[in-house]
């Protein structure tokens, strides 16, 4: 069998983009499928995790999967990244180009959901401007994190289940169940409701629920010998976890409240106010929205709990998905306490549509100011991804360099310089020792390059190969050479 790097092809800088003829029904996914191609003229950088998810993907396919090192197994970006993978050097914009195109659906579902609930474009605009504007938004769609992906599922789910469209309901919540462990709950209630209520759908349901333990445990088996390393992995947290804190839930609690601006709170409490005045417009809208805040408070209140308890990170990532849903109920609250004070004007004329763009921009407005740093962060990132491949090339290319001797790099670093040097992420270390080929660079803006090269004798001991793109290749080569 060939070498990984044999099946990749240099990457072009933007994904090419051929649709087929699509019927007119389906208008909203060819604006999201073309927003999201036009977001490519802004700098791409996949993350530490879409990176590893990007290099499974090719030993997937080549038969070659090892899981030993990197983040936790996610069974859905694997499923996708496996197929791109035979398109060489375009994998990781065909990963990115997915998780950009989710983040964007998850801001249109946030908006088709609080106007449905809501009863108007002012919801709407309430619910999506402080999810879309989120940091946490911006940055994860952007760099190619799967956060964007999950809230377009679940969100997705729910509007499918209110036009009774159970079946697609389902699988966009197995998918959803697919990323994330704390959605297993809710799908597993959800999937047995069905069971009782839907019987021609017994067999997509038992499937489903048969499908998850195979595609979360046995790629880990069969990856690194572990069935359960993806939960060994995940109790394994960055020194700056709220695990780490004194208490951990409070940490935990305190971490999500900061996501939420205070405009989300207000709407929240317009939801609180109008629920206290019985200004609830119908039963089935006032029980959804129940339903999406008591499954809020028990993503928290799960995650809070592995943070505690089981010794996991709480990363801010694992709160993407309720921090969504309360803003999607506090655009409700604003639309339902429009409508207990302007009546049916708040749902359509020139009332409705002032009133949607004073929503929107006061949603919004509390965000704005964070955008250009997430740009910032997002461009720095990107010159850093770009900027292996040319090292690489200057270097005198993959072959040379591990011939030379054994990559090492940053942590936070290592999957990218696999990606580039056609290897897996277990042959990339971090500590230098001879022979070596060490890619150093700044991880921020602030920091100072690493890794060290203090075991290898300092700058004194080691030759530059080639230096650009934010990178510096240094080398202390078999032989000496």
């Amino acid at each position: 069998m060939p070498p990984a790097q044999e099946y990749t092809v240099s990457r072009p800088s933007v994904p090419a983009l051929t649709l087929p003829g699509v019927a007119v029904r389906h208008r909203v996914a060819l604006v999201i499928l073309g927003l999201t191609a036009l977001s490519f003229l802004a700098p791409a950088a996949p993350p530490y995790d879409p990176w590893a998810w990007i290099i499974w993907g090719r030993e997937v396919l080549h038969l070659d999967l090892s899981t030993v090192d990197g983040p936790s197994w996610k069974p859905l970006p694997v499923l996708l990244t496996t197929p791109f993978a035979l398109f060489g050097g375009l994998a990781p914009d065909l990963w990115v180009f997915v998780a950009r195109a989710g983040a964007i659906a998850g801001v249109y579902f946030a908006f088709r959901l609080g106007r449905r609930l809501g009863g108007g474009p002012a919801a709407g605009l309430a619910a999506a401007a402080p999810y879309a504007l989120a940091p946490w938004t911006l940055r994860n769609g952007a760099m190619g994190n799967s956060e964007g992906i999950m809230v377009a599922l679940v969100l997705a789910a729910v509007d499918r289940h209110l036009d009774g469209r159970y079946r697609a309901a389902f699988a966009l919540a197995l998918g959803a169940a697919l990323l994330r462990p704390e959605a297993w709950p809710f799908i597993g209630l959800y999937g047995l409701w069905l069971l009782w209520r839907r019987a021609d759908l017994r067999r997509l349901v038992i499937a489903g629920f048969a499908s998850m333990p195979v595609l979360w445990l046995l790629p880990e088996w069969w990856g690194s010998g572990d069935l359960l390393r993806a939960a060994h992995r995940a109790q394994n947290p960055r020194a700056d976890s709220p695990a780490f804190a004194e208490n951990p839930i409070r940490a935990v609690l305190d971490q999500f409240a900061s996501m939420l601006t205070p405009m989300v709170w207000a709407g929240i409490a317009a939801l609180v106010l109008a629920v206290v005045l019985r200004r609830v417009p119908g039963r089935r809208d006032g029980v959804t929205a129940a339903v999406l805040a008591v499954g809020a408070l028990l993503w928290v209140a799960e995650v809070a709990v592995m943070t505690s308890d089981g010794g996991f990170s709480g990363n801010i990532r694992y709160l993407v998905m309720p921090a969504a849903a309360l803003c999607v109920l506090a655009g409700t609250g604003v639309g339902w306490l429009a409508r207990a004070v302007l009546g049916r004007r708040a749902t359509a004329g020139p009332v409705a549509l002032v009133l949607a763009v004073v929503a929107g921009a006061a949603f919004a407005a509390p965000a704005v100011h964070r955008v250009p740093d997430d740009i910032a962060a997002i461009t720095f990132q990107a010159r850093l991804n770009d900027g292996v491949g040319l090292a690489v090339a200057r270097a005198g290319g993959a072959e040379r360099l591990r011939a030379c001797g054994n990559p090492y790099t940053g942590p936070f670093q290592v999957p990218v310089v696999a990606w580039n040097l056609g290897v897996h992420t277990t042959q990339v270390h971090l500590v230098p020792r001879r022979p070596a080929v060490v890619f150093r660079v700044r991880s921020n803006a602030t920091s100072f390059p690493g890794p060290s090269l203090r075991t290898l004798g300092g700058d004194e001991g080691v030759r530059t190969l080639s230096v650009g793109g934010g990178w510096r290749v240094v080398a202390a080569c078999r032989g000496g050479a």
